[in-house]
């Protein structure tokens, strides 16, 4: 019986250390779309409760309306 090309063709070693490194890419990706989804909640969150005008709950974040607003105002993507 034959063995399937990519295994024949490449190094056991280099077969999985690329098998790794895709391993890592999709956990970064993962990670990183995770975040984002987080911060866009955030965000959303935070905008809310500044077009309330709820003073009481800013002042407890340490926020003033206009900061909150303008960090509400930012891609998901940015710090």
């Amino acid at each position: 019986m034959s063995t399937p090309i990519a295994h024949r063709d490449v190094a056991p070693s280099a077969l999985s250390r690329s098998k790794a490194r895709i391993s890592g890419f999709i956990a970064g990706t993962r990670s990183t779309v995770g975040r984002w989804f987080a911060r866009s909640r955030q965000r959303r969150a935070l905008r809310e409760i500044a077009e309330r005008n709820d003073f009481h709950l800013l002042k407890d974040i340490g926020v003033s309306r206009e900061e909150a607003l303008r960090e509400a105002d930012k891609a998901f993507w940015r710090l």
